[in-house]
């Protein structure tokens, strides 16, 4: 097994205040980790049921993030970070760089070049972002040299695992809470801390203890692989590019695939085998997406919009057939979307976000 060091030596990074939180949708979701530039996207039509809960621990950040339809996740963590992620439960295939996911592997990708991925149909995903110094001053002499060499050097890579060491050692440290969004038992450390009542000592010694669970549970990897893009996954790419466009000149598929010099079959057959979406529903969800973004934002902002301006925006000319694909991705009407609204006290109960600092 893996040892952390318990030396003398100060960590040349500052930890930040311990403190949780948990929300119940990908717009929540999207704004609380605004500081991070991270972007969630559905990418299938219904009501989607999401939750994502955090705890700040220092140098360590832990999630737990459930969601039962396919997400498009991308962006940037925050500098100096790197990202481990790991599946407790997941129902389909991921994508990421072009290639379907092993969902028995975990992924680690450094915070400031994570690469898109989109998530399975259902996914029970526990991830821990790290401070890549801290970690490096941390682990000494008997971190495996596999891990530490990837992590310096590749941009993200997969690690095969005991996959029953990762549900045993790290699962029982997350926060969590029930599908219906009310607390849920859950087992904790109670170095975790409660809410406010943390200390500046109990995250420490919980910075300690999730430290050495991730280093076990690293310590059991078997083999690693690098995850750079496909070819087929980077002609995608410059196809979504063109599909979505300045709204008077966004380009057909076919008029896509001749530009790039290829077939419009082959580009359908990139699409299929890059991230398992037809083409057309691949960018219609992403531009949907970007309405629904715009509408919320607005929401927030407490600005006054129009809602048929900003799908026109997005190449949705016709708003009766715009409101209708919608309500068809999201299960609600944009107008609600836009529609100011207080949460449920079931909800503001369970979404806690604490401060050291009060």
């Amino acid at each position: 097994m893996l040892t952390a060091k318990h030396d003398d030596a100060q960590p040349s990074t500052a930890p930040l205040p311990v403190g949780s939180f948990t929300v119940y949708s990908i717009d929540e979701a999207r704004l609380s980790l605004k500081a991070g530039q991270l972007d969630l996207l559905q990418m299938s039509p219904g009501k989607l049921n999401y939750s994502l809960s955090m705890s700040q621990l220092g140098h360590i950040q832990i999630y737990r993030e459930r969601s039962d339809k396919p997400l498009l996740k991308r962006g940037v963590n925050w500098p100096g970070s790197l990202v481990f992620s790991f599946v407790v439960q997941a129902r389909g295939h991921g994508w990421l760089s072009g290639r379907a996911v092993d969902p028995q592997a975990s992924l680690v990708a450094d915070g400031e070049e994570l690469p898109e991925i989109i998530t399975p149909e259902e996914l029970d995903l526990l991830f821990i972002v790290v401070d890549r110094q801290w970690l490096s001053e941390r682990i000494g002499d008997g971190a495996s040299r596999q891990i530490a060499g990837s992590a310096r050097n590749l941009r993200c890579f997969a690690a095969w695992h005991e996959h029953s060491l990762v549900l045993r050692r790290l699962f029982p440290l997350l926060p969590g809470q029930s599908r219906a969004g009310q607390p849920a038992q859950v087992v904790q450390h109670p170095a975790l801390g409660q809410g406010a009542g943390a200390s500046l000592g109990g995250g420490a010694l919980a910075e300690d203890m999730v430290l050495e669970a991730l280093l076990d549970v690293l310590g059991s990897v078997h083999r690693v692989e690098a995850l750079r893009e496909t070819d087929h996954k980077r002609l995608i790419d410059q196809a979504r590019l063109l599909m979505r466009g300045d709204a008077p000149e966004r380009a057909t598929m076919s008029q896509v695939a001749a530009h790039l010099g290829v077939s419009r079959r082959h580009l359908q057959t990139c699409f299929n085998t890059s991230v398992g979406i037809p083409a057309i529903e691949f960018v219609r969800a992403e531009r949907l997406n970007q309405v629904r973004k715009a509408l919320v934002e607005a929401r927030c902002a407490g600005r006054d919009v129009a809602i048929g301006d900003i799908a026109a925006d997005w190449g949705f000319w016709h708003l009766s057939r715009f409101a209708a694909d919608y309500r068809d991705m999201f299960g609600e009407l944009p107008s609600k979307t836009l529609r100011p609204y207080e949460l449920r006290a079931a909800r503001r109960a369970a979404q806690r976000i604490t401060s050291q600092n009060g």
